[in-house]
């Protein structure tokens, strides 16, 4: 690296060559702007910047940056494939690495010295030798009192062992260095989910969906030879797994014959599965065993979150209900008699709550501002968070401080620590395209064309007056684009831990959530100004008749809340999301009940003969416009449309493909549907290289 200074320009990007480190130009270098490469990324930058302009062969690549005997042709596409995603590069109009066909790899973008950095600004030589001498009484080395000198030793030893005292006791330091390796143990077709490694760590059982198949199985793999046995029974949902004593598992399955958990016998010969109790619903992690008996989450029909337990051969019975204001409670932990709560308080955050068993109310232990998908134990008092979208996350319970796991992480979730490892679900290439729908008024013949589609996820539109605004993954991580036909702008400079949870126009501005927090996006210089009026816990932002409103979310349930001469004003209770209505009319959901409303602008309530279950049915996954209420049928690739003016209801059936994730209006109708692509998951380790 002689010939590179220590901090260059490249592109839109400073980088820190020894640290490979990288910063957006114009900003600041800090924590939050900074994204730092994994050791083999780093690596191979540091190469391609070392030779530019230069058509590098794969095999050049694989003797000059792998270890021997590590390096592989598909090593070296994944590795450049994920380099471009963190430098926000596109394949087919590269601005940083040029792929030439069955040659290699060339690097594009000009390299130069960042201006804070410039060379020029720093001390020449001559100043360096006046600031030495400056220290000097004629020429004459100055002489130092042995005191002073004993004196500072003893401030630096003292400062220094001050330091590690604050350093041990407020910072989680889980690892030695950051993960830099991810080793598959699964290499089936089709998705595998939840592992969990038995008591010798010989075997990892995981869920298996074979591909074009709607049914999941277990799988066993040995991790000695690899070979994956298959049980044959098929469910249509499975929880994450228990092993008992190395030999049986406890899960909670779902089949035609409705939801039960089961007791299987897996070694050493597999044996049927046997019922146990019955369920309402498959919750993912929601079964611990607590003082010789099991407790569980579940949910009844009206969709309450309740905490059962049951002793082997009892029946079952009910702890306690949670407040039905919540979203969901679907991963729970135990340490002694204190049970851990992973809590989806609104569409947009989770909650971690901790009760003392059996009859403790839940307490709050920290909010987030974003969806934690997943949580389990890193140590006595350490989580290990899979943030949707985000690093895994170690967080420490004693001090409320958490800790990235790197951007290697990004794509994992299901975590589970084990010695020296962590076993994981790695989602591989999982992204969504947005598509306009044509022809959508004939309920048979909707077709699909692409809208915005690239070799990243797009998601999260609105549209107003003929501007649209969507969010995309193409620079890299996710940003705010203005569509302007293919050539779309970008708008904003977010950084990876800023999460965009809803757009939308009002009053002709382009508001923004962005982690719970409402801003208001400058297209000109992409700027975000706080909004001055927010709400606490925010469900949904809606502009209606000029008016802002939204939903909120506090310890008495939710609030509908509008924007009144820049003050916060009361509108009704129990209301979880609002929407337009016809005539001047808000269309509202309530969070007790599936029922929908029109308010009207004197406070009258009409119902309607419509139902969305906010914990089934998300916010982007339906919408109102001029022409009726539009909806994302829960089960089946269907929308709903409720007609305003005739009460009639329509169905939209959409091409044959993946489930749409959400839909939108164009203005007069089913306009936009964000899908999906086809996507594998694998089983992984997560490691540090040896």
């Amino acid at each position: 690296m002689s010939n590179l200074d220590p901090v260059v320009q490249i592109g839109d990007w400073n980088y820190q060559v020894i640290y490979g480190q990288l910063w957006p130009v114009g900003t600041p270098m800090n924590a939050e702007q900074l994204v730092r490469l994994e050791p083999r990324l780093h690596s191979l930058l540091n190469f391609f910047l070392l030779h530019p302009n230069t058509l590098l062969a794969k095999d050049t690549l694989i003797e000059k940056v792998w270890p021997a005997d590590e390096g592989t042709d598909a090593a070296v596409m994944r590795a450049v494939g994920a380099l471009r995603k963190v430098l926000g590069d596109d394949v087919r109009a590269p601005n940083y690495i040029a792929t030439v066909s069955k040659k290699g790899y060339c690097w594009l973008a000009q390299i130069k010295t960042a201006p804070a950095f410039d060379h020029a600004l720093l001390p020449s030589d001559d100043s360096a030798n006046a600031l030495h001498l400056s220290d000097s009484d004629n020429g004459t080395a100055a002489v130092w009192p042995w005191r002073f000198i004993a004196a500072t030793v003893c401030a630096i030893l003292l400062g220094c062992a001050s330091l590690a005292y604050v350093l041990a006791t407020y910072t989680a330091t889980p690892l030695i260095k950051l993960p830099d390796t991810i080793l598959p143990i699964s290499a089936l077709s089709g998705q595998e989910f939840w592992p969990v490694l038995n008591a010798a760590q010989t075997h990892v059982l995981y869920q298996h969906k074979a591909p074009g198949n709607s049914t999941l199985n277990w799988s066993l793999q040995d991790l000695t030879d690899l070979k994956v046995l298959h049980l044959s029974e098929q469910y249509q949902q499975l929880s994450q797994a228990q092993w008992l004593d190395g030999q049986q598992i406890i899960f909670r399955g779902k089949t035609g014959q409705g939801c039960y958990f089961y007791q299987q016998q897996i070694a050493p010969a597999v044996a049927p599965p046997a019922r146990l109790w019955p369920c309402q619903h498959v919750v993912p992690q929601g079964l611990l065993q607590w003082q010789q008996q099991w407790i569980w989450l579940d949910v009844d029909d009206q969709q309450h979150t309740q905490l059962w337990s049951a002793k082997a051969d009892h029946r079952a019975s009910m702890l306690q209900q949670f407040p039905p204001h919540w979203h969901s409670v679907e991963h729970m932990l135990l340490r002694g008699d204190t049970l851990y709560l992973l809590v989806q308080e609104t569409q947009h955050n989770s909650a971690l709550y901790q009760l003392t068993l059996p009859g403790g109310k839940p307490q709050l232990v920290s909010r987030f501002s974003y969806i934690v998908s997943q949580f389990s134990w890193w140590g006595d008092m350490q989580l290990l968070l899979a943030p949707l979208n985000q690093d895994l996350q170690i967080y420490d319970l004693k001090h409320n401080s958490s800790q990235s796991l790197g951007p290697l992480t990004r794509q994992l979730t299901q975590a589970l620590r084990y010695p020296g490892q962590v076993l994981a679900t790695q989602y591989l290439d999982y992204t969504t395209d947005i598509f306009s729908v044509a022809n959508a008024a004939d309920a048979d013949n909707a077709l699909l064309q692409p809208w915005h589609v690239s070799n990243r996820s797009e998601r999260l539109l609105a549209r107003a007056n003929g501007q649209a605004a969507f969010v995309s993954e193409r620079a890299g991580h996710s940003q705010i684009w203005l569509e302007q036909g293919p050539d779309s702008t970008q708008l904003s400079r977010l950084h990876e831990q800023q999460t965009v949870q809803q757009l939308l126009w009002h009053q002709q501005q382009l508001l923004v959530l962005v982690n719970a927090v409402l801003y208001q996006l400058n297209p000109t210089d992409g700027s975000m100004t706080r909004y001055p009026l927010q709400g606490e816990q925010p469900g949904r932002y809606a502009s209606c008749n000029e008016q802002l409103y939204w939903t909120e979310l506090s310890e008495q349930g939710w609030q509908l809340y509008r924007a009144s001469d820049n003050e916060k004003q009361a509108v009704h209770n129990n209301v979880v999301d609002v929407r337009c209505g016809p005539e001047q009319s808000l269309l509202v959901q309530f969070a007790d009940r599936q029922d929908l409303a029109l308010l009207s602008a004197q406070g009258d309530m009409q119902p309607l003969p419509l139902q969305i279950n906010w914990r089934t049915v998300n916010s982007e996954q339906w919408f109102t416009d001029s022409s009726g209420v539009y909806y994302l049928d829960a089960t089946s690739n269907v929308v709903q449309h409720y007609h305003w003016q005739s009460g009639e209801r329509t169905t939209i059936t959409l091409p044959q493909a993946a489930r749409p994730v959400a839909i939108y209006s164009n203005g007069a109708g089913l306009g936009y549907i964000v899908q999906p692509r086809p996507f594998d998951s694998d089983i992984v380790w997560l490691q540090n290289r040896r």
